[in-house]
Order: structure tokens, then sequence, then C-alpha cells
């Protein structure tokens, strides 16, 4: 089993944060209550790989976390992610509502989503699965981030008795056993979540969300393709153009839809160190620009700079140094980077 170690005990009290707060920049801007001193700050992460499952136990002082939209476009991780609280609680602000959880109980998220959350000191389970292997068992795969299933009974009290159970044995497990524990841990938290989703504020019907879903997946699977228009996607998961229309019209429509999701990822591949020496010329036809005029108008008005603008302002800063041995091995942040 593949694992991760990270902790800042060895590091100078001076440079203790200033480590996590790299590490957890993956997916995360962070930023230490105003009440504590930095030369006071302790963290550790464990790391584990299950198959394409990656399970994080971290402990920490109390935290602001913070994921907006620009980081989201940056990095292009939209998985799935899960937290089980061993110690600690966190309050986070989704959609204008404020939401609690408290030690033992399982909170969702979309890191496709914007994230705003306050953590007190935490020993937690954190666990991140793609969204394409999930996704298709979810009743409501859109509704997924702030969700508290209920850990009292029925699936969300099996999914956090099997959450434990396998960070404990996650050590020693072979890759057959990988498999089995993977499969059954993806269907237990679909499980888990689709109860609370039935609980929660929604509108429309289930086959509605079952075509936005197909939907979605098929954008996903061919955003790089130039001639992906209305027609295609309508024919491809068997509607008309205006029940397409009409389908997206929640989300702001199939053109608006369609284009944030390229943006996502050219920005995501144009500030990333693997493709400094691309041409963002390239990476935009990648993506289905082909009038690189258009491609350049659409960026600045989406992200307030332009495509050669974003790459010198991030392009340095997302970079990673390289990894302090007295730190650890820090593989977990790539496991996170590059989940598919």
């Amino acid at each position: 089993m593949a694992s991760s170690w990270f902790a800042t005990y060895d590091l100078a009290p001076a440079e203790r944060f200033s480590a996590w707060n790299e590490s957890m920049s993956v997916f995360l801007d962070t930023a230490l209550d105003p009440r504590d001193s930095a030369d006071r700050f302790s963290g550790e992460i464990e790391g584990y790989l299950l198959e394409d499952i990656v399970f994080t136990r971290a402990r920490a002082n109390r935290q602001k976390f913070d994921r907006g939209q620009l980081k989201i476009a940056r990095d292009g991780i939209d998985h799935y992610m899960i937290e089980l609280f061993f110690e600690g609680c966190a309050e986070m602000s989704v959609h204008g509502r404020t939401i609690r959880n408290r030690p033992g109980q399982i909170m969702g998220f979309d890191l496709g989503e914007v994230m705003d959350s306050f953590n007190s000191s935490f020993d937690l389970l954190c666990v991140f699965i793609p969204r394409t292997r999930l996704a298709p068992l979810l009743m409501r795969p859109d509704s997924f981030h702030g969700l508290l299933p209920s850990i009292e009974d029925g699936p969300g009290y099996l999914l956090a008795d099997y959450l434990r159970s396998v960070y404990r044995v996650l050590p020693t497990l072979t890759a057959a056993e990988a498999d089995t524990t993977a499969r059954a841990l993806i269907e237990l938290i679909a499980g888990a979540f689709n109860k609370a989703a039935t609980g929660a504020r929604w509108h429309g019907s289930g086959r509605r969300q079952s075509l936005l879903l197909r939907a979605q997946l098929y954008l996903r699977q061919n955003l790089h393709a130039p001639d992906l228009s209305v027609e295609t996607i309508a024919r491809n998961i068997g509607i008309s153009r205006t029940a397409l229309y009409k389908l997206f019209e929640p989300v702001g429509g199939v053109a608006s839809h369609v284009r944030e999701l390229r943006l996502r990822k050219c920005m995501a591949e144009i500030v990333s160190s693997r493709n400094a020496g691309s041409q963002i010329s390239a990476i935009a036809y990648r993506w289905g620009f082909t009038n690189s005029a258009v491609f350049s108008r659409v960026f600045r008005q989406r992200f307030d700079m332009s495509p050669s603008e974003a790459r010198a302002v991030f392009g340095v800063s997302m970079s990673r140094s390289g990894v302090d041995p007295r730190a650890g091995n820090r593989r977990h942040e790539e496991w996170i980077a590059g989940l598919i």
C-alpha cells in the first residue's frame, strides 16, 4: 500500500505553518486563527492511496480553509471529498447557509464548488474520491457539497464505522483486498449521501437528474472536441435540443456551462509547471477553442486577466518547492492533484 507522511515537528517553529500552508495549497488556501501564533503551530498528515482513492488523517491547530473560484480554475481539481472528525468540528458556508458538524460526523465536499470553512483544532480522516467514480452512483451528484449524512443509523452509521475500520487496516491490505475494499467504500458513500440528499431541499425529477448527469459526463469526456455542440450533446444523450436547453437552465445554460468547464481546464494547464513549455494557443486549441482572439477575450472576461498574465502571476506560485526531508515525503499532494 503506497503511503505518505508529512509533519512539522522537526522544523523550526517559524517554518512550521509555512510548510503546512504549502502542502495544503495543492487544493486549499489556509490562514491561522488571528488569536494563534505561527510559532506555536503544529500539523501532521498521514496518507494512503487505495487504488484511486486518497486517504489522509490530518491533525493541526484551528484555522480557516478557503477554496475560491480562481483556485478551482487554477488547479482543475474537482473530486469529491468527505471528512470524518475524530476530534474538533467545522463551520462551513454553503450557498448562504451555515453548516456545522461535530466529532464523529461525516461532511461532504465537492471540490468543484467554493469552500469557506473554519475548523477548530482537529484530528480528522479525509477521503478524496474521483468524481467519475462516485457521481454515477449518486442520485444528486451536484448536491453533494455540505451534506451531512446521519450517523445515528442506516448507511451513515455503516459508513462511519467502515471508514474507521478501513483506515486501521490500510497499511496491511493486499492488491486484491484493496479492490474489494474500495468498491465497498464507494457503495457505502453513495448509500449514505443518497439518503442524506433525499432530506435536503431539492427541485426536479429523478429522470431530469439522470439526464443531467449523463449530459455532464458526456461533456467532461468530450470537452476537447472542437465540434462539440448542442446538437451532438442532445443526440448522444437521446433528447431534443429544446429539452437540453431546459435541462441546463438551472446551471446557466449549456453553452456557458461548456465554456466554463473549458476555461477551467485551460487555466489549470496554463499555470501548471508541467506545461511551462507549451504555447497558450496550443492549450486553448486542445480544449476546444479554435479562435485565439475569442479565447483571449472570454478568458479575460472570466478571470480578469489575460492568459499570459495568468501564467506570469500564478505559474511560479503554483510550482511546488523541493520537499524538505525533515517534513516527510508529501506524496499525498501528488495523489490529490493527479486523481482523474
